[in-house]
């Protein structure tokens, strides 16, 4: 059987809501199909709902809108607890000058500067719809919100936010990078585990199909 996921990801990347589909003949109950998958699945997995669609539901190209979500643990000391879930940044970053250069990014752009160099052979541009950093108590919250996204675009983008941080450059830089499309001039790619695929919208929504747990 063929299992497609709304998107890709790397190994490390976390998951709150990848959403995946398959077509399966029987009458096996949602319940009873989330259960099953569960029971046989590694514990660092779960499936938490299932949704009976129609024939055109398709998990990648029926997805409009994606959301990623990457924390930082932002203390001078590591934190087990966040070991494999946040990447650790030991000096003080200001959220306001990371949001502030985020909002430079939103809209239609070439992300050519903000992929891995083998993805250049695809088209690069994006359209990103929303930008939002918060921080809560020692951890920093970065969210992205688009249409759709490049191989290590994310991760890429906030790598160079960091760069730009350390080197007290201008929120405006961005720009002079983004025009670029020179992957030399964005900054490192930041760690995978910090990295999060946190939504995935869909027309219509999946709330509007049957569904094994109405929560």
């Amino acid at each position: 059987m063929r299992v497609t996921a709304s998107g890709r990801t790397d190994s490390g990347v976390h998951a709150l809501g990848q959403v995946a589909h398959f077509d399966m003949a029987g009458s096996h109950s949602l319940e009873r199909l989330c259960t099953g998958l569960n029971g046989i699945m590694q514990p660092d997995i779960s499936v938490r709902n299932a949704y009976e669609t129609d024939a055109l539901f398709h998990s990648r190209f029926s997805a409009f809108e994606r959301e990623y979500l990457y924390l930082i643990y932002n203390y001078p000391q590591r934190d087990p607890f966040a070991r494999y879930r946040a990447m650790w940044f030991n000096r003080r970053l200001d959220d306001s000058y990371l949001a502030e250069t985020l909002r430079y990014i939103e809209g239609e752009h070439d992300f050519a500067s903000f992929c891995k160099k083998k993805s250049k052979l695809e088209n690069t541009v994006r359209k990103i719809l929303q930008t939002n950093v918060k921080r809560r108590g020692d951890y920093v919250f970065i969210n992205i919100r688009g249409t759709a996204f490049l191989h290590n675009m994310v991760r890429i983008i906030v790598g160079t936010c960091i760069h730009m941080f350390l080197n007290n450059d201008e929120p405006s830089r961005i720009i002079e990078i983004l025009n670029s499309k020179n992957r030399d001039l964005s900054g490192n790619t930041v760690p995978s585990h910090g990295l999060y695929l946190k939504e995935v919208k869909f027309s219509p929504e999946l709330t509007e199909y049957p569904s094994a747990f109405d929560f």
